[in-house]
């Protein structure tokens, strides 16, 4: 078997562009499939991993339960409107929940979103035992109006520490001049990382966002936390339940009221990776025509070479050399060079699924993990170990096949 390896790796030597073509189509059809499921996995596993502490409820303004999700839990999108601060009053006071966390935003410091909200929201957790999700890496919480805290990759990104200062921009993006507040937010506090979307925000208090968005009828009026007008509106509520049956009613209350809707963001979210799945399965059929394609570009180099080597063949033959043999010589230089491009073909795939992450999570909220794909990799070796099996089958039977007194004597 050395012996035939040997003689495969001349071969593959003595032809390197033939070689080398077909090897770079199995790598890119390869690296299309890896790339494809190293992403899709990630954008399933970033999207999990962003709605871990949110709860099972989410409470907002009637319209598209999906857009909701998106943009209280992702922070994706445009919120659908507001609902009024009561009914956030009356969920903090009913005991089928256990947290209720009213948000407002509209706001935000050069692209990073301001969320108004109370300090419940530090107190999230993925389940009653963790520990809570964001936590403070230095300096407080906010205590008084136009604090801020902010979010591990927002305090990173606008480059400001505990005790700068900011002013806030009107709307959801970076804005005109003429779209800044007057009012002056100073940074108290820094989280750590959560990997969530939550990362790139900007927290405050209700108030804050209230405020400015108000006309200010004594300049030296001032607001303590909580003192809150039922007037005022919330962009969402974020509602833990004490269990089933408690999150159920709670649904179900809301399902048939006018003033609000009560989502499952897990059930939204499915119908998000519906779609995502559909998209993976266009993709992967495109990396299985480019594979075919790859096969067949490997088989058709194989075979002409065979072809032109069939002299060669005979001489091989003519030294002592078996039908066995060259068989197999065939075999081995075909899946060696099919194995050869899945292995660069993987280094690509994960390298491009990498860059496009880095580049993604540069210009979104959401994390992207690019994992090995553990459970999957023994099948994509597997299809390309047949591939190549395949693709060398019939250049190893004609080299089998080759009359040996016809070739030598030239006829």
């Amino acid at each position: 078997m050395i012996y035939d390896a040997f003689l495969a790796w001349r071969n593959v030597q003595a032809r390197p562009i033939q070689s080398f073509i077909p090897m770079v189509v199995m790598a890119l059809a390869i690296a299309l499939s890896i790339t494809v499921l190293a992403l899709g996995n990630g954008v399933r596993r970033g999207i999990i991993q962003s709605s871990d502490p949110f709860g099972v409820l989410v409470i907002g303004p009637k319209g598209d339960g999906q857009q909701l999700v998106l943009n209280t839990i992702l922070l994706q999108g445009l919120p659908l409107g507001t609902i009024p601060y009561a009914i956030y009053e009356t969920l903090a006071d009913d005991p089928r929940a256990r947290l209720a966390i009213p948000l407002a935003t509209g706001d935000n410091v050069a692209g990073a979103p301001i969320i108004g909200t109370t300090l419940s929201f530090f107190e999230l957790r993925t389940s009653s035992n963790a520990p809570p999700a964001f936590v403070l890496e230095r300096g407080s919480l906010f205590a008084a109006d136009f604090e801020a805290v902010l979010g591990s990759r927002a305090a990173r990104r606008l480059g400001l520490n505990v005790g700068d200062t900011f002013r806030a921009g009107h709307g959801f993006d970076t804005g005109l001049a003429d779209d800044i507040h007057d009012a002056v937010y100073t940074v108290v506090g820094i989280l750590e990382p959560s990997n969530t979307p939550y990362d790139s925000a900007v927290y405050t208090t209700l108030h804050s966002i209230w405020d400015v968005h108000e006309p200010i009828v004594d300049a030296n009026s001032s607001f303590a936390i909580g003192e809150v007008g039922a007037t005022d509106g919330l962009t969402s509520i974020l509602v833990q339940p004490v269990g089933f049956a408690e999150q159920n009613q709670l649904w179900q209350e809301f399902y048939v009221g006018t003033e609000a809707q009560s989502v499952f963001p897990g059930q939204e979210l499915g119908g998000l990776f519906d779609l995502l799945r559909q998209g993976e399965q266009i993709l992967g059929a495109v990396g299985y025509l480019v594979l075919g394609i790859a096969a067949l570009t490997i088989f058709l180099s194989i075979y002409g070479t065979t072809i032109n080597r069939e002299k060669d063949i005979a001489i091989i033959r003519s030294l002592g050399g078996s039908r066995i043999t060259v068989f197999r010589i065939i075999m081995v230089e075909t899946v060696a060079l099919t194995l050869l491009g899945a292995l660069l073909g993987r280094l690509i795939g994960y390298g491009v699924a990498w860059i496009i992450a880095a580049l993604f999570i540069q210009q979104s909220t959401i994390p992207l993990p690019i994992q090995f794909l553990g459970d999957l990799e023994p099948i994509l070796w597997l299809v390309t170990l047949g591939v190549g099996l395949a693709a060398g089958l019939l250049p190893a039977a004609l080299a089998y096949n080759v009359d040996v007194v016809e070739k030598l004597s030239g006829t």
